[in-house]
């Protein structure tokens, strides 16, 4: 049976963890911290969500736990979203914390540069998908974030670093995802899905297959090999994991900006559209404005007038519209029009687009995606992955989520913005939880919804309390603690130590939160990508953590 059902650990995570232990033991030995391996504490590192703020942020946290020789302390990194693209191309270096400094510096670098990957280098790797099957947008997306980065294509396979670092060398990584279907629709309670470099599934009900295999068909809880289908790549990782908009119009009109930017209007705008190009902007128009009827209708009688005679056998849904066919339609008959009449066009494409394909250029590639990710932008097919449980048969797990054939995984952050599922994991033992959050302009809400999913599932978290003026103005460090339950240190983004507020006034924080705004696109000013790292980087607060890190050894020396 390649699906398991299990709460503990896999045998190659309780390796690793074995290795890295005996490095966490070494490195607290350095801050004066004695305790034998059995006694050491194991403490998590989570990075929040956020787009490019956390991006920047935890690079920033990263380099300076370097600088303080504090990064070997921690046992587990654990990500979502913004923070999952930070981990993906620091983890691109085998050992990349013994030099995390220079790392971390990088791939900020890279960001400011704003180099990377091409359109066409994308449209190679989109198509590359496509042959494999499930194609979705969080593959657009995934190629769309390694521009965002400064970064060629990441295509490294994620399962490739369980065989590739064996030596506890670096914090274990793990990222974090949500299943859509259950979480749109509330059938049941939202299920988590975590990665590792070993396995991936769900956390709640314990359900794991190879992390290698993830892509692969199942039934019954067996693998069905197929050659066209390869390991999960960093690329498709990150689209799953790091679509960091929690409004889907953003998403859409991020997707629709990057399609938009590469096609010969963007460069000539002046320019008289050829056939091709009025179909093509049309299409555009129907996704981008496919909730507003009346703007739709526009653009289709538009488009009839422009096309002619040649408007039946490309459409013949528009070749039969008219006024007063359109004016006594119900809206939804409307709405459905506007897809029979998109889908059409997207049906007939290589006909009318026969003058770019022979082309074999930009345009080439131009149309490959009109014909393949528009339509994804149209019907919002995200995080698609062959469901592993498919027609799998054991108590264990509902049989709702056995049901259907695909997966639909999407950013974490739209549930609870930092990985905590993951570090509370009872087989994982955590004993501190430092979480730098940098979730946007509500500094505890992360928190308390942790809280809040720990309750439901008989987890135990310590209380959280703070008071009103702290939810505007909070102090840089926490500390949640309760005997019997994980330490929690909670760290937010902008704070009254390092925007240097000495009044009741909140103004100064928020003139930051407002020039760091999640949908502010794209970051490449070096000034302001340095004025957040030197944020970022004062809220680590090195002798208060070792503070916490000494507790939690003495605990864990007082129950041998």
């Amino acid at each position: 049976m390649d699906v398991v059902i299990r709460h503990d650990l896999c045998d190659d995570e309780r390796d690793y963890v074995q290795k890295r232990l005996q490095i966490v033991c070494d490195c607290l030995l350095s801050h004066g911290i004695d305790c034998k391996p059995d006694e050491v504490p194991r403490v998590a590192l989570l990075g929040s969500g956020g787009g490019e703020r956390a991006f920047i942020s935890i690079l920033s946290v990263l380099r300076q736990l370097g600088e303080d020789n504090l990064l070997d302390c921690f046992l587990y990194l654990a990500g979502v979203s913004g923070s999952t693209w930070a981990m993906s191309s620091l983890y691109a270096e085998p050992h990349w914390s013994e030099n995390a400094v220079d790392t971390t510096s990088k791939v900020l670098r890279s960001l400011s540069k704003g180099e990377g990957v091409t359109f066409s280098d994308g449209v190679q790797w989109l198509m590359g998908r496509h042959k494999e099957g499930d194609l979705s947008l969080s593959d657009a997306w995934g190629v769309i974030t390694c521009g965002i980065k400064g970064v060629s294509l990441e295509t490294r396979t994620f399962s490739d670093e369980a065989s590739r670092d064996q030596d506890g060398a670096d914090p274990y990584p793990l990222y974090s995802a949500m299943e859509r279907t259950y979480f749109d629709e509330k059938e049941m309670e939202e299920l988590w899905f975590e990665f590792s470099p070993h396995e991936a599934g769900f956390t709640e009900h314990g359900a794991f297959v190879k992390t290698s295999l993830l892509k692969q068909e199942f039934e019954g809880g067996r693998v069905k090999y197929s050659p066209n289908r390869k390991p999960m790549d960093m690329v498709q990782l990150q689209g799953i994991t790091g679509c960091v908009f929690g409004d889907v119009k953003e998403i859409e009109q991020h997707i629709l900006d990057w399609i938009k930017s590469h096609l010969p209007w963007s460069q000539d705008q002046a320019a008289p559209l050829t056939g091709v190009l009025q179909i093509v902007m049309a299409l555009v128009e129907l996704v981008e404005y496919k909730h507003d009827m009346d703007y739709c209708h526009t653009a289709l009688v538009r488009l009839k007038s422009n096309l002619g005679a040649v408007c039946g056998k490309l459409s013949p849904t528009l070749h039969d519209l008219d006024y007063e066919t359109w004016t006594g339609m119900e809206d939804r008959k409307r709405k459905q029009h506007v897809k029979n009449v998109f889908g059409e066009l997207i049906a007939s494409a290589d006909e009318w687009g026969q003058e770019w394909k022979d082309l074999n250029n930009k345009l080439t590639d131009a149309l490959w995606v009109i014909k393949h990710i528009l339509p994804l932008v149209y019907e919002w097919e995200v995080g698609n992955v062959p469901s592993f449980l498919y027609h799998f048969n054991d108590p264990r797990v509902p049989e709702e989520m056995c049901k259907r054939h695909t997966l639909h995984l999407i950013d974490a952050g739209l549930f609870l913005n930092s990985p905590y599922p993951s570090v509370l994991r009872e087989a994982r033992e955590v004993d501190i939880i430092v979480s730098f959050d940098f979730t946007e302009k509500e500094p505890f809400k992360t928190l308390e919804g942790a809280k809040d999913y720990a309750d439901a599932n008989h987890i135990p978290f310590p209380k959280i309390d703070v008071n009103e003026h702290e939810r505007v103005c909070p102090k840089s460090f926490y500390v949640f603690e309760e005997e019997g339950k994980p330490t929690v240190i909670h760290i937010p983004l902008f704070n009254v130590k390092n925007c240097k507020v000495t009044s009741p006034d909140e103004a100064t924080i928020k003139q930051e939160w407002d020039e760091y705004d999640t949908f502010r696109w794209t970051y490449r000013d070096k000034e302001k990508i340095g004025h957040l790292v030197d944020l970022a980087a004062a809220n680590v607060n090195r002798d208060d953590i070792l503070k916490e890190i000494r507790k939690a050894a003495e605990r864990r020396k007082a129950k041998h």
